[in-house]
């Protein structure tokens, strides 16, 4: 029985670690290099700089906040030069949609916003992280 075990063993887990290139010994490093996964949006999180110039902008944004995979920092700046009302009115509908997608709209400054998806926290100043 043990013996079975121990060919078990060795046929999973070999005892010499062999390398397939010429001029390297047996006892040589080689350094391996990742490989990207191409097509694969499902483990990416995308950081999108947005800027809010007319209420048309909205649409945009909220189209990847219901992606569900990206944070948006807005600057809202040149809309508030403009037309406060349409910017109330254009936060307002941000903040619907972030609600739905158990989001976080967060004010940076007075000029940008930052848009988050559920599984990002966003902290204030030096404050200790929630455990």
């Amino acid at each position: 029985m043990i013996k079975k075990l121990r060919k078990l063993k060795e046929s999973i887990r070999p005892n010499k670690m062999y390398v397939d290139y010429e001029g390297a010994s047996s006892n040589d490093y080689i350094e391996l290099k990742e490989k990207p996964i191409s097509g694969d949006n499902s483990a990416k999180i995308f950081v999108r700089y947005c800027v809010l110039d007319a209420f048309e902008d909205v649409k945009p944004i909220m189209d990847f906040i219901r992606e569900g995979y990206s944070v948006c920092i807005i600057k809202i700046k040149a809309m508030k030069t403009k037309d406060i009302n349409e910017l109330k009115r254009a936060i307002s509908k941000i903040k619907k949609v972030c609600e739905v997608m158990d989001g976080t709209v967060v004010g940076m400054d007075e000029d940008y916003l930052i848009v988050t998806p559920p599984f990002v926290e966003v902290s204030k100043g030096f404050g200790k992280r929630k455990q």
